[in-house]
Protein backbone atom coordinates (compact mmCIF):
# COMPACT_ATOMS: atom_id res chain seq x y z
CA UNK A 1 0.00 0.00 0.00
CA UNK A 2 1.51 3.66 -0.58
CA UNK A 3 2.01 5.77 1.76
CA UNK A 4 -0.23 8.65 2.59
CA UNK A 5 1.74 11.78 2.25
CA UNK A 6 0.09 15.06 4.02
CA UNK A 7 0.82 18.07 2.08
CA UNK A 8 -0.07 20.97 3.97
CA UNK A 9 -2.30 23.70 2.22
CA UNK A 10 -2.01 27.14 1.81
CA UNK A 11 -4.64 30.15 0.57
CA UNK A 12 -4.96 30.69 -3.69
CA UNK A 13 -6.15 33.63 -4.42
CA UNK A 14 -8.43 33.93 -7.33
CA UNK A 15 -7.15 36.19 -9.13
CA UNK A 16 -10.09 36.28 -12.17
CA UNK A 17 -12.66 36.52 -9.25
CA UNK A 18 -11.12 38.55 -6.57
CA UNK A 19 -14.28 39.03 -4.51
CA UNK A 20 -14.84 34.67 -4.12
CA UNK A 21 -13.41 33.08 -0.91
CA UNK A 22 -9.76 32.04 -1.77
CA UNK A 23 -9.00 27.72 -2.87
CA UNK A 24 -7.06 26.23 -0.37
CA UNK A 25 -3.98 23.96 -1.96
CA UNK A 26 -0.78 23.44 -3.20
CA UNK A 27 1.03 23.75 -6.50
CA UNK A 28 0.81 20.81 -8.48
CA UNK A 29 4.71 20.44 -8.75
CA UNK A 30 4.59 19.36 -4.85
CA UNK A 31 1.78 16.07 -5.69
CA UNK A 32 3.66 15.02 -8.71
CA UNK A 33 6.67 15.35 -6.24
CA UNK A 34 5.28 12.71 -3.96
CA UNK A 35 3.57 10.81 -6.82
CA UNK A 36 6.95 9.99 -8.49
CA UNK A 37 7.97 9.27 -4.99
CA UNK A 38 5.61 6.57 -4.82
CA UNK A 39 3.34 8.15 -2.14
CA UNK A 40 -0.47 9.00 -2.21
CA UNK A 41 -0.38 12.96 -1.72
CA UNK A 42 -3.19 14.18 0.27
CA UNK A 43 -4.01 18.01 0.70
CA UNK A 44 -4.78 18.62 4.34
CA UNK A 45 -6.82 21.33 4.57
CA UNK A 46 -7.24 24.47 7.00
CA UNK A 47 -9.16 23.94 9.50
CA UNK A 48 -10.57 25.29 13.28
CA UNK A 49 -11.52 21.56 13.53
CA UNK A 50 -9.34 20.39 15.80
CA UNK A 51 -10.41 17.02 16.11
CA UNK A 52 -10.75 16.66 12.25
CA UNK A 53 -6.88 17.96 11.82
CA UNK A 54 -6.19 14.92 14.41
CA UNK A 55 -8.25 12.40 12.21
CA UNK A 56 -6.67 13.71 9.04
CA UNK A 57 -3.14 13.57 10.58
CA UNK A 58 -3.82 10.09 11.87
CA UNK A 59 -4.40 8.93 8.24
CA UNK A 60 -1.06 10.12 7.26
CA UNK A 61 2.09 8.34 7.10
CA UNK A 62 4.28 11.43 6.87
CA UNK A 63 4.32 15.36 6.85
CA UNK A 64 5.33 17.69 3.94
CA UNK A 65 5.22 20.73 5.00
CA UNK A 66 4.67 22.75 2.37
CA UNK A 67 5.92 26.81 1.10
CA UNK A 68 3.80 29.67 0.93
CA UNK A 69 3.94 32.92 2.60
CA UNK A 70 5.78 34.47 5.37
CA UNK A 71 5.61 32.73 9.17
CA UNK A 72 4.30 35.05 11.83
CA UNK A 73 7.18 37.62 12.86
CA UNK A 74 5.55 37.53 16.33
CA UNK A 75 6.47 33.62 16.67
CA UNK A 76 10.06 34.30 16.48
CA UNK A 77 9.74 37.58 18.94
CA UNK A 78 9.78 40.08 16.10
CA UNK A 79 7.44 42.59 14.73
CA UNK A 80 6.75 42.67 10.61
CA UNK A 81 8.61 44.91 8.58
CA UNK A 82 7.45 46.48 5.44
CA UNK A 83 8.97 43.62 3.50
CA UNK A 84 6.62 40.95 5.32
CA UNK A 85 4.52 38.85 2.48
CA UNK A 86 0.88 38.24 3.92
CA UNK A 87 1.19 36.28 6.96
CA UNK A 88 -1.89 33.81 8.36
CA UNK A 89 -1.35 33.08 11.71
CA UNK A 90 -4.12 30.18 11.49
CA UNK A 91 -1.93 28.50 8.56
CA UNK A 92 0.64 28.87 11.33
CA UNK A 93 -1.00 27.56 14.02
CA UNK A 94 -2.49 24.39 12.30
CA UNK A 95 1.41 23.56 10.71
CA UNK A 96 2.74 24.16 14.45
CA UNK A 97 0.00 21.32 15.74
CA UNK A 98 0.67 19.25 12.81
CA UNK A 99 4.20 19.44 13.24
CA UNK A 100 4.31 18.93 17.26
CA UNK A 101 1.96 15.74 16.94
CA UNK A 102 4.52 14.68 14.12
CA UNK A 103 7.55 15.00 16.30
CA UNK A 104 5.95 13.57 19.01
CA UNK A 105 4.85 10.47 17.48
CA UNK A 106 8.16 10.58 15.16
CA UNK A 107 6.27 10.46 11.67
CA UNK A 108 8.48 11.21 8.62
CA UNK A 109 8.47 15.12 7.94
CA UNK A 110 9.92 17.20 4.73
CA UNK A 111 9.60 20.44 5.08
CA UNK A 112 10.44 22.89 2.39
CA UNK A 113 11.20 26.71 2.12
CA UNK A 114 8.45 28.53 3.85
CA UNK A 115 8.22 24.59 6.15
CA UNK A 116 11.62 24.74 6.86
CA UNK A 117 11.65 28.27 8.47
CA UNK A 118 8.28 26.81 10.57
CA UNK A 119 10.50 24.00 11.98
CA UNK A 120 13.11 26.44 12.78
CA UNK A 121 11.11 28.82 14.43
CA UNK A 122 9.21 25.43 16.45
CA UNK A 123 12.23 24.38 17.88
CA UNK A 124 12.83 28.20 19.28
CA UNK A 125 15.05 29.61 16.35
CA UNK A 126 14.80 32.81 14.21
CA UNK A 127 14.76 34.17 11.05
CA UNK A 128 16.27 36.96 9.04
CA UNK A 129 13.68 39.09 7.94
CA UNK A 130 14.52 39.87 4.68
CA UNK A 131 17.78 38.75 2.71
CA UNK A 132 18.71 41.75 0.96
CA UNK A 133 18.73 43.99 4.03
CA UNK A 134 19.70 41.75 6.57
CA UNK A 135 22.47 40.14 4.38
CA UNK A 136 23.58 42.54 1.93
CA UNK A 137 26.42 41.03 0.59
CA UNK A 138 24.97 37.49 0.37
CA UNK A 139 24.09 35.47 -2.87
CA UNK A 140 20.92 36.26 -5.04
CA UNK A 141 17.89 33.94 -2.73
CA UNK A 142 14.90 34.88 -4.10
CA UNK A 143 14.84 35.04 -8.20
CA UNK A 144 10.24 35.43 -8.04
CA UNK A 145 10.13 38.77 -9.20
CA UNK A 146 12.23 38.08 -12.49
CA UNK A 147 9.33 36.09 -13.54
CA UNK A 148 11.46 32.58 -13.80
CA UNK A 149 11.22 29.07 -14.21
CA UNK A 150 11.36 27.47 -11.12
CA UNK A 151 13.61 25.12 -12.09
CA UNK A 152 16.07 27.85 -13.21
CA UNK A 153 19.42 26.90 -11.26
CA UNK A 154 20.34 30.16 -9.33
CA UNK A 155 23.42 29.27 -6.81
CA UNK A 156 24.87 25.82 -5.77
CA UNK A 157 24.79 23.99 -2.19
CA UNK A 158 27.25 22.37 -0.16
CA UNK A 159 25.40 19.51 1.73
CA UNK A 160 27.07 17.81 4.66
CA UNK A 161 28.31 14.27 3.43
CA UNK A 162 26.98 12.58 6.51
CA UNK A 163 23.68 13.97 6.41
CA UNK A 164 20.31 12.31 5.32
CA UNK A 165 19.92 15.22 2.98
CA UNK A 166 22.99 13.91 1.14
CA UNK A 167 22.48 9.83 1.58
CA UNK A 168 18.49 11.14 -0.46
CA UNK A 169 21.01 12.93 -3.47
CA UNK A 170 23.84 10.99 -3.45
CA UNK A 171 26.06 14.03 -3.69
CA UNK A 172 27.36 16.83 -1.42
CA UNK A 173 27.08 19.20 -3.80
CA UNK A 174 24.04 20.41 -6.09
CA UNK A 175 22.69 23.32 -7.75
CA UNK A 176 19.55 24.71 -6.39
CA UNK A 177 16.79 26.94 -7.52
CA UNK A 178 15.79 30.43 -5.00
CA UNK A 179 12.39 31.30 -4.00
CA UNK A 180 12.88 33.12 -0.32
CA UNK A 181 13.48 36.30 0.83
CA UNK A 182 14.35 35.40 4.29
CA UNK A 183 16.47 32.83 5.89
CA UNK A 184 17.79 30.79 9.15
CA UNK A 185 19.26 33.53 11.60
CA UNK A 186 19.43 31.34 14.90
CA UNK A 187 19.51 27.87 14.33
CA UNK A 188 16.24 25.72 17.02
CA UNK A 189 16.95 23.97 19.85
CA UNK A 190 18.27 20.23 18.47
CA UNK A 191 18.83 21.49 14.66
CA UNK A 192 21.69 20.58 12.73
CA UNK A 193 22.24 22.63 9.77
CA UNK A 194 23.36 20.56 6.37
CA UNK A 195 23.43 22.58 3.60
CA UNK A 196 24.72 26.33 2.65
CA UNK A 197 24.61 28.36 -0.32
CA UNK A 198 27.69 29.76 -1.12
CA UNK A 199 27.61 32.77 1.21
CA UNK A 200 26.94 30.30 3.94
CA UNK A 201 23.21 30.94 4.33
CA UNK A 202 21.51 28.07 5.65
CA UNK A 203 19.59 26.13 3.19
CA UNK A 204 18.70 22.43 4.95
CA UNK A 205 18.36 21.17 8.48
CA UNK A 206 17.70 17.87 10.53
CA UNK A 207 16.52 17.15 13.45
CA UNK A 208 19.01 13.94 14.49
CA UNK A 209 16.63 13.10 17.44
CA UNK A 210 14.30 11.71 15.17
CA UNK A 211 14.34 9.26 12.43
CA UNK A 212 13.38 11.49 9.70
CA UNK A 213 12.72 14.93 10.01
CA UNK A 214 14.68 16.80 6.81
CA UNK A 215 14.47 20.50 5.55
CA UNK A 216 15.40 22.35 2.99
CA UNK A 217 15.00 26.06 1.94
CA UNK A 218 14.61 25.77 -2.11
CA UNK A 219 11.92 23.65 -4.17
CA UNK A 220 13.34 21.02 -4.86
CA UNK A 221 9.89 19.44 -6.21
CA UNK A 222 9.98 22.29 -8.85
CA UNK A 223 13.28 20.59 -10.17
Amino acid sequence: MQPIIGVTAGEILNKLYPHTPPAQGQPHTYIDAVVNASGAPFIIPLTKNIKMLRALYDKCSGIMLAGGNDLDPALYGEAPTKHTIDIDPPRDAQELQLLEWALEDNKPVLAICRGMQLLNVARGGSLYQHIPEDLPASVVHNIASENKRESRIVHMLRIDPNSKLASILGTSTIGTNAYHHQAIKDLGDELVATAWAEDDVIEGIELPTRDYVVAVQSHPESL
